[in-house]
């Protein structure tokens, strides 16, 4: 049974590397559900499992004449899903690393944002633009600005936890930040052009 695989792997083999399309829906119909269930395992996700088994066929039909078929389709298939999965993942690691970053520039960006708003003209546009926040984000706001609060003590005040305190007035600095740099391009003209 085992001999009668391996020589129609090989048939299979042959006929891929010529370009047969036939070859190559043959092995995608034997194939595709084993990587799906592979790649579904590692990436935790459908659409990313998907992604997984299309970029492998792909890569499959492309290298169809350069490839090393000594072990066989599967043990390829899986080579190169493998690969692509450590790939991802690599990459998801990149990405959480950046927001954890992210998240530390976060303390810094306050810090800058908190010394612009002692300039009184800003002061008025920035009261303007928090009071068209949404409620709760515009609590944490001028509970942090007017009072100056600690995160925990607003968070007490407010009856929220801090990370949704966190939450709240890292999104609402970002978009303070880009209406007020706004704001500062126009004052900078007028002062330039007067």
């Amino acid at each position: 049974m085992q001999k009668n695989h391996i020589h129609i792997d090989y048939e299979l083999l042959i006929q891929l590397k010529d370009g047969n399309e036939n070859a190559f829906s043959v092995v995608f119909e034997t194939y595709h559900r084993y990587l799906y269930v592979l790649a579904c395992r590692y990436l935790m996700s459908d659409s990313y499992a998907e992604d997984a088994v299309q970029y492998t066929f792909m890569r499959l039909w492309e290298g169809r004449e350069t490839f090393d078929y000594k072990t066989g389709i599967k043990n390829l298939l899986f080579t190169i899903l493998k690969n692509y999965i450590l790939n991802e993942i690599r990459h998801n690691n990149l990405v959480i690393q950046k927001n954890y970053e992210l998240a530390q520039f976060t303390e810094e960006m306050e810090i800058d944002f908190m010394h612009e708003l002692e300039d009184a003209d800003f002061k008025s546009h920035l009261y303007r633009l928090i009071d068209q926040l949404a409620p709760q984000k515009r609590e944490v706001c001028l509970l942090k600005i007017q009072q100056g609060l600690s995160n925990q003590e607003v968070a007490d005040a407010m009856h929220i936890s801090v990370p949704t305190v966190k939450s709240h007035y890292t999104q609402v600095i970002k978009l303070l930040r880009s209406q007020l740099d706004k704001i500062i391009i126009v004052v900078m003209a007028i002062r330039y052009f007067m």
